[in-house]
């Protein structure tokens, strides 16, 4: 019996312990499992050549990455081909200017340089006789002078002493500080003939820079001077009354303007103008004037200072009206002439400096009249007026033929080309009004 009892009891013990393994022997058996899930969810253990590949897909963000480098190297070529491109086409196919035929390739740099000074074409002689003018370059500084619409006389002047480079002769010389458009001018009121041709004229020179060197222009502007003689001695150049040379820009070089004009009263006036003609505008921008003239249009002289070569202004011839028409006529062809060769140039087109010097030349050779009467006055002078101002704006395209030819700018293609509408907008109605007045 107490055997009986004893393997019951084993029996139970048996029984009570085999049970309590059992979730033991799960767990053990669960805990490999669930790390060799967790194995093979992280880093599958069968594919172990796999994590060896798995950066090579990764490289795939970066074949991903490849076209990213495409549109950068397009990028870069772009901007780099398009400014090398056009000012090479430009500028050395397109507006060469060439000493012959053949043109003559310049570095494309030259179209940002800004103009070079560029020596002024032979002076038309100064006046003959006295000089009208009180205090001509100004030495007692203002005295004579006035601004227009300022009624005060200019007050600013260079002195020998100080800056010899800005005065031509004597002591002085005015400064006019460019802002806008500045007038100095003189009227004269006695010794004046009415019907008698008189000239303007004055020595001046420019500086604009964006530096403080006074010997040289830094980066200059767009700035010019002309010299205006008014024939009712009236202080306003843009009056019908009033004619004018053409801009010039002598950029630390003293250059010799005029203008003629037939006296309508007992009065005249000069006027010294300067101004922007365009928007870029340095620091300094200064015209300086000197030795400023008026007298009669010489009927013998020399022109001041004489040129090396080339052609000479003629002396006034006694007037006729016929011979006035056919003049003014000549000159209007030789204008057009060289307003469509200029165009031609500019564009490209096969052409010749010599050509172009020739048209140039011809125009310096315009004849001048003396004795012009009253009715006679106003065409006359349109006539003057043209041919000055074909000739001082296209100065640059002529000293650029002198130089051997070059690029051709579209600034100086602009302001000659401007410079030659101009003048045929003044020329052509005064032929008309000539061919009028003789009938045909």
């Amino acid at each position: 019996m107490r055997k009986t009892r004893y393997i019951i009891a084993l029996c139970l013990l048996f029984v009570l312990f085999g049970c309590r393994e059992s979730p033991a022997a799960e767990v053990a058996d669960a805990t490999p499992a669930a790390v060799e899930a967790a194995t093979e969810t992280a880093v599958p253990p069968t594919n172990t050549a796999e994590p060896t590949e798995a950066p090579t897909e990764t490289a795939v963000p970066t074949e991903t990455n490849t076209p990213t480098a495409e549109p950068t190297a397009t990028n870069t070529a772009m901007p780099t081909e398009i400014p090398t491109e056009t000012p090479t086409s430009e500028p050395t196919a397109t507006n060469t200017v060439a000493a012959t035929a053949t043109a003559v390739e310049v570095p494309a740099t030259a179209t940002t340089a800004p103009p070079a000074p560029v020596s002024a074409p032979p002076p038309a002689p100064a006046p003959a006789g006295p000089n009208l003018l009180s205090n001509p370059g100004f030495e007692f500084d203002g005295a004579s002078w006035e601004q227009h619409n300022v009624g005060s006389p200019p007050n600013s002047f260079y002195t020998v002493a100080d800056n010899p480079q800005f005065v031509h002769s004597g002591q002085k010389a005015a400064i006019d500080i460019i802002n806008g458009r500045t007038i100095i001018f003189q009227r004269i009121e006695s010794n004046v003939a009415p019907g008698t041709t008189y000239r303007a004229g004055v020595w001046v020179k420019i500086w604009s820079s964006s530096g403080e060197n006074r010997t040289v222009s830094e980066n200059p502007g767009e700035v010019g001077a002309q010299v205006c003689i008014n024939i009712a001695g009236e202080s306003d150049p843009y009056l019908d009354t009033s004619f004018c040379s053409g801009i010039v820009r002598p950029l630390d070089v003293w250059q010799f303007i005029s203008v003629d004009g037939v006296a309508a009263t007992e009065r005249l006036t000069i006027m010294l103008v300067s101004g922007y003609t365009g928007q870029n505008h340095p620091t300094h921008n200064e015209a300086i004037w000197d030795d400023a003239t008026l007298g009669t249009a010489p009927a013998s002289a020399t022109a001041t200072p004489p040129p090396s070569s080339g052609p000479v202004r003629p002396n006034p011839i006694a007037f006729s009206p016929t011979a006035l028409r056919d003049s003014m006529t000549s000159a209007r062809w030789t204008i057009e002439q060289a307003g469509g060769l200029l165009d031609r140039l500019y564009n490209g087109e096969s052409g010749s400096c010599e050509e172009y010097q020739g048209y140039y030349d011809d125009g310096i050779r315009s004849a001048t009249y003396s004795g012009v009467p009253d009715d006679w006055a106003g065409i006359y002078n349109d006539y003057i007026f043209a041919v000055e101002n074909f000739l001082a704006t296209n100065e640059s395209i002529n000293a650029l033929c002198d130089g051997g030819g070059g690029v051709l700018s579209a600034l100086n293609y602009g302001a000659a080309r401007q410079g030659i509408n101009d003048s045929l907008n003044r020329l052509i109605p005064a032929i008309e009004a000539a061919d009028a007045k003789l009938g045909g």
